[in-house]
């Protein structure tokens, strides 16, 4: 029986504890003139078995993806030496897990460790290639920086998971805008910071929620890509838009939220000069939609300025499309429709001989999220 602790055989990856062994043997040999020796024996050496042997938990291989720029290790420790770089959203094959990382391969053949943070699975990959989908052949419709520390999450909201912290002076992309509902303690809101449950902003929410309820916080969040090409999520008080200089105060009265070009006029002075649609929402007032206004914003080759020479309110959606109507350029909008709560219109315009001309208009069911 001494031969359980004496000898393992070379190929058993199961453990052994030799202070356990003595200490286990010691005992035995303390029992060795009790009468009922052999039932401790047998008792003491099959909890040895089951404690000394114990096998060890096993890790299915399994498919993998950065969801952050990481770094493959030499050795399952951070401080070892680096064999690469691997860039956000790089696949690799999970074989084994030790401790807090991943003992990985990467497609061309290179085997390392990375943090198990900086790696997500089958679900992470879904919605990062989801999020990518969703904006394509989408335009831009403003662009910002990271004015501070930001969050950057794959889906809106304060309770979602943190991909990675974005440093300031961080470049985004804006293409939609999105509003979720925070509720708080009435009692004691100090008490649940943290623990906020945010839910999505849709037309039912805006009909059943007092929008002048205590209890109710409502956060603005935008869709971004960053310079990686990563899509995801950001706050919007982390984050600052970087207009063209010459329309960023256009209409200091006014919050601006998007612009996109429409065309362009040519200053024989100042060379070619783009002319914006731009989308504005009223200073501190939750309007209940993503603008109020559109104003159309040419440059005056004879004043050597921007003017406003067209305005149009309504309550807009974003994002402004681009459009085109026999050859001329224009946008296309979405905005709530004024009697129809669960209902959206869609209007469309064109730029023609100096001026912006409506050119289609038509009701559409509303199957998605409005914010």
């Amino acid at each position: 029986m001494l031969a359980i602790f004496k000898h393992r055989p070379q190929n058993s990856t199961k453990s052994y504890n030799p202070a356990l062994a003595f200490a286990l043997m010691f005992i035995i040999g303390l029992l060795s003139g009790c009468q009922e020796i052999e039932t401790v024996k047998r008792e003491l050496l099959l909890k040895a078995q089951s404690t000394i042997l114990k096998k060890k938990t096993q890790f299915t291989p399994k498919d993998g993806m950065t969801i952050r720029t990481t770094s493959l290790y030499q050795t399952a420790n951070p401080n070892s030496e680096v064999i690469r770089k691997l860039p956000a959203e790089t696949s690799v094959h999970l074989i084994d897990k030790v401790g807090d990382m991943f003992r990985a391969r990467t497609r061309d053949g290179r085997e390392g460790y990375i943090e198990q943070r900086a790696v997500g699975g089958e679900d992470i990959i879904h919605r990062t290639q989801e999020l990518r989908i969703s904006i394509e052949g989408m335009p831009i419709q403003a662009e910002a920086v990271t004015k501070t520390k930001a969050n950057f999450r794959l889906a809106p909201g304060r309770h979602q998971e943190i991909v990675e912290t974005l440093p300031p002076g961080k470049k985004l992309e804006i293409y939609e805008r999105v509003v979720t509902l925070r509720k708080n303690n009435p009692v004691d809101r100090n008490a649940t910071r943290g623990k906020q449950v945010d839910q999505p902003k849709s037309l039912e929410d805006m009909a059943s929620v007092d929008p002048n309820s205590e209890d109710i916080r409502k956060d603005v969040w935008y869709k971004v890509k960053i310079e990686d090409g990563r899509v995801g999520y950001i706050f919007t008080h982390n984050m600052k838009l970087t207009p063209p200089d010459d329309i960023e105060k256009a209409v200091p009265f006014m919050r601006m939220i998007a612009w996109r070009t429409v065309n362009s006029t040519d200053d024989p002075d100042r060379g070619v000069k783009n002319n914006f649609i731009v989308a504005y929402a009223p200073i501190g007032k939750d309007a209940g939609c993503d603008y109020t206004r559109l104003y159309f914003m040419s440059w005056s080759p004879k004043l050597k300025r921007r003017i406003i020479t067209w305005q149009l309110r309504l309550d807009g959606i974003l994002p402004i499309a681009d459009y085109h109507f026999e050859g001329k350029p224009g946008f296309s909008v979405r905005y709530l429709h004024p009697n129809k709560k669960d209902r959206l219109v869609l209007a469309s315009f064109v730029f023609n001989k100096g001026s912006i001309r409506k050119v289609s208009e038509e009701e559409i069911p509303n199957s998605t999220e409005i914010h």
